[in-house]
């Protein structure tokens, strides 16, 4: 998730290889492509290969659905995907305006990065306030002296298209009512309040929930 998962800009390659490099050099091994469970188990590593430690890094290379109509068109990729692909370089450009649901680092990397690869326009949308808002507080400051938009309080709802091509994401306006198990105050929907984004490519982050979770 280094790798993939944190934009150059932020991490570059050369500083987490060379902390990779540190790590092995304390003696740690590292091996790859390895499902424990399936060709090798835990007692094999202990019992049979000598292992007195073991850090499996299964990792979270796949996003969650918003769970709102439309999320199925062209043009809707989650930020583990979208910040996979840009790392990789599969995806080089990106045009016209985006939007990015979600408050979280990932959202704002994502939101950063999309700029960086040439959208025209980009605009985050997160359900509570900035007070709330889990990235870092510098990122956040970050992502607005670069010009991007952010809508508080607003929830998307469905995602219009054209010819399966997502054009523009309905959002409801919110209202924070009674902390929830997070210990943030839960959105509440404010009925009649609906309004659209226009969007070329609606980037959900991983973490973003349901309007009525």
């Amino acid at each position: 998730m280094l790798a993939v998962g944190i934009p150059e800009y932020r991490l570059p390659k050369n500083i987490l290889n060379k902390e990779i490099g540190m790590i092995q050099d304390l003696g740690v091994e590292i091996k790859t492509n390895i499902r424990i469970g399936d060709k090798i188990s835990f007692s094999d590593l202990r019992n049979k290969m000598g292992y007195k430690a073991v850090f499996i890094a299964a990792g979270a290379h796949k996003g969650l659905k918003l769970g709102i109509p439309g999320e199925g068109m062209r043009g809707v990729l989650d930020c583990v995907a979208f910040l996979r692909e840009a790392n990789l370089g599969k995806l080089k450009q990106v045009k016209g305006k985006v939007a990015v649901i979600g408050g979280g680092n990932a959202a704002v990397d994502s939101a950063r990065t999309a700029l960086r690869l040439g959208a025209s326009n980009v605009t985050i949308i997160y359900r509570r306030t900035r007070v709330e808002m889990p990235a870092d507080e510098e990122e956040i400051s970050a992502a607005e002296k670069e010009g991007i938009n952010i809508i508080y309080l607003a929830a998307p709802l469905r995602i219009v298209g054209e010819k399966s091509e997502a054009r523009k994401v309905v959002c409801q306006r919110m209202k924070l009512g009674e902390p929830d198990d997070s210990g943030r105050r839960r959105p509440v929907p404010i009925p009649k309040t609906d309004f659209t984004v226009g969007i070329d490519m609606l980037i959900p982050d991983r973490k973003s929930t349901r309007l009525n979770s």
